[in-house]
């Protein structure tokens, strides 16, 4: 049997994004950083025309942080394509971005599994488990799923989630690769609906939206809560650290053994509201203006990326001076 090979993660020099909404055109703003070639494919009206902005108002913040060389995106490495299978024709990677619909998720991966059938497929599904999309790939061991967060292009967390299917090897080449792209990745070592980060996240969602029903709080507190209270520590750390660090010198045997049975209680959920619920949908609604103060999403979305460079910056800050691990041997 042949040796299957992989890239070197240096030599990739043109990647095929399939999709470039939000999340592709993410993806585009830092393989154009890193001077690479973007083949795009999207059939959506005015697609090349919103990925372009995008592109241009990524760039203000990519180079605050240090991740450009260029005081202008080179869109002359950007080109758009006809079809996911053109697109595929004569590249070195494919990032799949299309939406979360698995019936146009398998069309996609079939055409494009077909079209370039030696290269990884690196797919940003937030919630597809990769062994369900395998099964339409014609070499399901190449494809993994590497998650990113919104915004793309800044936020440095992506999931890592190899399929039943998908070689170690590939895997360790999505590691390295997303190292490479300045990004921090995480391995999961277990597929779920929605990976990991999203549970977490939407688990905090889960109990605001309870909070807002049961009117125990206005919207703009329950997020008060968030963004004054928990957002700050949570910047520096997470919730396993921040448990840990409220045992005081005991550490988490400490908070285990003085608060374990009244943390069961905390984390147990009061009533379970449903999105679907005509009711909770309209308090929602009435929130979101509530919260935004009427102010437009595309205010809102400039405001949150010129300042995530600010949280960005003191975050790296903050990492450089971590308490040494002392070798306890």
């Amino acid at each position: 049997m042949t040796a299957i090979t992989y890239p070197s993660i240096s030599s990739i020099a043109r990647v095929a994004v399939i999709g470039m909404g939000s999340v592709g055109a993410g993806w585009s703003s830092l393989f154009l950083a890193r001077g690479i070639s973007v083949r795009a494919y999207d059939p959506g009206p005015g697609a090349e025309e919103r990925a372009r902005r995008f592109i241009d108002s990524a760039w203000p913040a990519l180079s605050d942080l240090g991740l450009v060389s260029q005081a202008q995106p080179p869109h002359e490495l950007l080109s758009f394509h006809a079809t996911a299978a053109e697109a595929a024709t004569g590249i070195d990677l494919v990032q799949e971005n299309v939406y979360e619909k698995p019936e146009l998720k398998a069309a996609v991966l079939k055409e494009i599994g077909e079209a370039a059938p030696d290269r990884i497929i690196m797919s940003s599904t937030g919630g597809i488990p990769p062994s369900e999309l395998q099964a339409h790939c014609p070499q399901p061991e190449r494809l993994v799923v590497v998650h990113p967060f919104n915004p793309p292009h800044l936020i440095p967390l992506v999931e890592v989630v190899g399929g039943r299917q998908t070689a170690p090897e590939v895997i360790d080449w999505a590691m390295d690769f997303s190292r490479w792209m300045g990004k921090v990745p995480i391995r999961l070592n277990a597929e779920a609906v929605g990976h990991m980060t999203n549970r977490l996240q939407f688990a905090l969602v889960r109990e605001a939206v309870a909070c807002l029903v049961d009117g125990m709080a206005s919207a703009q507190d329950i997020d008060a809560a968030v963004r004054y209270g928990l957002g700050p520590r949570w910047t520096l750390m997470g919730s396993l650290l921040t448990l840990h660090l409220a045992g005081g010198p005991g550490g988490m045997a400490g908070i285990l053994d003085h608060a374990g049975a009244a943390i069961e209680q905390w984390w147990t959920p009061r009533s379970m509201p449903h999105l679907s619920d005509p009711l909770v949908k309209e308090r929602l609604v009435k929130a979101g203006a509530e919260v935004s103060a009427g102010a437009a999403i595309h205010e809102w979305t400039t405001w949150r990326d010129e300042q995530l460079v600010n949280v960005l910056k003191l975050q790296r800050q903050s990492r450089l001076n971590e308490p040494a691990i002392k070798d306890q041997a």
